[in-house]
């Protein structure tokens, strides 16, 4: 009786926190996805009011929607994970997709690469130019990065905590890196905007990356050597 109070119990832990995973992730993609897009009235308020540069609010965009992808791929697992409790059938389909993942995901390299692959692939100058002058190509690069989230999580499932640790700050040395190109450059990097919003985007950049470091670097480092 007490291991079936157990079970209820973790299940419904599980339940709460796949549920409030998916509220999240569902604001962020009615925010970002619909065709009304209300987080642009946040965006003009931000840019009018607050005098933010439309660049960093793109970049802000990209966080948001690769966030809703790893939320809403969090919450898919976890009722997935409940689904294996409750029923043999969705047990048997998530061993399954475990070992798929485990096949074709070695280590998780495969969807992060993939995941990177889509995230560059939008910030080429050339490509996000045509992207911000097109409502439709605009709309497929917000879908696009929203399923490199959805990767990022499959490929964090195949990682334990430090190594996740270490590529998001491998990941966020490339913004680091993106924005010091920026904030440098004499010239202007992306024709839809003007050189003042350039440096004031790679100058957020730098700063995000440089907080984020502040942050996990000291973590992870504790983790290493707790383990050693």
């Amino acid at each position: 009786m007490s291991g079936l109070a157990l079970d209820v119990a973790f299940v419904r832990r599980l339940m709460t926190r796949g549920m409030l995973l998916l509220i999240l992730s569902s604001v962020l993609i009615i925010m970002m996805l619909t065709p009304l897009e209300p987080i642009d009235l946040v965006y003009f308020a931000l840019s009018s009011g607050l005098n933010v540069a439309p660049e960093v609010l793109l970049m802000l965009s990209d966080i948001l929607l690769l966030l809703a992808g790893f939320l809403i791929a969090a919450s898919l697992r976890i009722f997935l994970v409940v689904g294996r409790i409750m029923s043999d059938s969705l047990m048997a389909l998530s061993s399954f997709l475990a070992s798929v993942n485990r096949v074709v995901n070695r280590r998780g390299l495969p969807s992060l690469v993939a995941a990177a692959l889509v995230i560059g692939f939008w910030h080429v100058p050339l490509i996000l130019d045509a992207a911000l002058l097109s409502y439709g190509l605009h709309w497929v690069m917000h879908v696009s990065i929203f399923f490199a989230g959805v990767l990022i999580y499959v490929g964090f499932t195949r990682l334990t905590l430090g190594m996740r640790l270490l590529t998001y700050l491998l990941g966020c040395k490339a913004m680091l890196i993106l924005g010091a190109y920026l904030l440098v450059s004499p010239v202007v990097v992306y024709g839809s905007y003007p050189y003042p919003e350039q440096v004031e985007a790679g100058t957020a950049m730098i700063a995000m990356c440089l907080a984020s470091d502040a942050t996990l670097i000291p973590l992870w480092v504790r983790r290493y050597f707790s383990k050693h």
